[in-house]
This record gives C-alpha cells, sequence and structure tokens, in this order.
C-alpha cells in the first residue's frame, strides 16, 4: 500500500417523529477513529464476532480488519465521519488517530459521509495501490472490482478529494468518478444511478440527522423544505413531521471492546 449501481431514487418512505416516538438512532463520539457504532447483521473484526450492546460499542485498533457476510456495518471515522461498509465486504483499520486517520478497503464496497471534517483530522483511504484523502463534507463511494467484472473505483456524489498514485495526484469533485489505477483516469457518472446500499445508507443518514436536534440547527446536509428533508448528495427526500423539539441525545461512554468467537450481532433496525 502506497500512503501520500442501478436503482433510481426519489422520495423515500414515510418518517414521523412525534411525542413519545421512538428514535433508532443515538449520537456517539469517540476520542479515536474505528468505533463500530451500528449493525445489520453480522460482522466480524480479524475473524470475531462483533456485539453490539446498549451503550456498549466496539472500538477497533490500528491494524484491525471489520469484515461482513450477509451484513453491513457502521464505523465512525471521526465526529461527523461515517464509514457505511456493505455485505461481503472489508475494511482494515490502518491508523485510529483522529489527526490521521487511515483505512484501506480490501474487499467489496463502501460509503463515506462526510458531515463535516473537524479542523485538524485527516481523512485518508487505501485502495490498491492508490491513497484517497477526503477534502470537503460530502459522500464517498468506494468500490473493488470482483471476478474483474468491474474496475476499482472512487464515485464522488458530493464534495471533494485528492487521489494519489506514485508521484501522480488528481482532484476529484461532485459527479465525477475515477478508476484507482496508476492512470487516474476519470470520467463522469449519473449520480441518479443508485441501489440497495446507497438508499440504506440514506436511511442512516436521516436517522442519526433526526435524532440529533444540535445537528438540526447546525448542519446543512439535511435541508427542511415544504415538511420533506432532502440531501442532495444522496439524491433523497424523506417526509418529516417535528411536533416538539426533542432533548439533547445522550453521550455515550465507550467502554472497552466486545468480540468473542460465540458472541451474537445486534438484530437490524
Amino acid at each position: 500500500m502506497v500512503w501520500p449501481a442501478n436503482a433510481c431514487l426519489g422520495k423515500l418512505g414515510l418518517l414521523l417523529f412525534c411525542a413519545g416516538g421512538v428514535l433508532t438512532a443515538q449520537k456517539v463520539v469517540s476520542a479515536r477513529a474505528g468505533l463500530i457504532t451500528y449493525l445489520q447483521g453480522p460482522a466480524f473484526v480479524d475473524g470475531k464476532r462483533v456485539v453490539l450492546k446498549t451503550a456498549r460499542f466496539p472500538q477497533m485498533r490500528s491494524g484491525e480488519t471489520l469484515s461482513t457476510s450477509r451484513g453491513r456495518a457502521e464505523l465512525l471515522l471521526a465526529p461527523g465521519v461515517i464509514l457505511r461498509l456493505a455485505e461481503n465486504s472489508q475494511v482494515r483499520m490502518e491508523d485510529t488517530l483522529l489527526s490521521d486517520t487511515r483505512v484501506t478497503l480490501q474487499r467489496g464496497e463502501a460509503l463515506i459521509e462526510v458531515v463535516q471534517l473537524p479542523e485538524g483530522n485527516r481523512i485518508q483511504v487505501g485502495l490498491a495501490e492508490t491513497s484517497t484523502e477526503l477534502g470537503r463534507a460530502g459522500l464517498y463511494r468506494f468500490g473493488i472490482s470482483q471476478n474483474d467484472t468491474a474496475k476499482n473505483t472512487l464515485r464522488v456524489y458530493g464534495g471533494e478529494a485528492l487521489v494519489r498514485s506514485g508521484i501522480s495526484s488528481v482532484s476529484v469533485k461532485r459527479g465525477m468518478a475515477i478508476n484507482l489505477a496508476p492512470g487516474l483516469d476519470t470520467t463522469k457518472f449519473d449520480r441518479k444511478q443508485t441501489d440497495s446500499l446507497h438508499a440504506w445508507a440514506a436511511r442512516r443518514s436521516f436517522d442519526l440527522f433526526m435524532s440529533d436536534p444540535e445537528a438540526r440547527q447546525k448542519q446543512t446536509h439535511w435541508q427542511f423544505s415544504g415538511g420533506y428533508a432532502e440531501n442532495k448528495n444522496f439524491g433523497v427526500e424523506f417526509r418529516a413531521v417535528i411536533r416538539r423539539v426533542l432533548p439533547s441525545p445522550a453521550i455515550r461512554p465507550v467502554p472497552p471492546a466486545e468480540i468473542g468467537p460465540e458472541a451474537t450481532p445486534a438484530p437490524g433496525r
């Protein structure tokens, strides 16, 4: 490692938030990158089954790998930066320092949502012989070819990234796709062409946003208009009705990781 889809989405679902309603998301913070905050189906760290319990979130260490089979997983890379791992995928946590967070996608696909890039934080993603530094808030999708049917690619749905391969570097912006190979060839792609991973990530992003009143006041990745919340990076709208101000979410403590061969994954929501 050198360090320097197909379904259109429109208005998705109806989500009602009211007094006494139950939220399916919570705000979590950590002093290091690599906190596993959500699972849908089985996931493993270095081959050991991961458990999520109330207020207990496994913290990955530098050098460990997170993999999925039938499930999906959510990994916190920094405050406001979330990596969502697809089925049959694997990512290696190279360095958990918030000042120089580095991960490598080793198999499958991952969507990284950057709600805000904290000052002093650096996020780099390795794939094959390339390294990509995420430079702005946005949405980035990394994918590895399977059975030589597609190229290793990065697609930028929003934001801007700098891709390096050897001495070459290319800036990639919204609506651009890049072949993560030594040539770093770029093309345009249709941002409306999405799939189930994209839809799931959009719903997770929306749930987290709606569960955090502070985020609704300060962040602009979801914007309200006419009773809908819209995210242009995901290309979706959700119906949202808020009947009262929701209480501030609790900041959950982060105990040691609970990872073991006999553990049972948290149920999908």
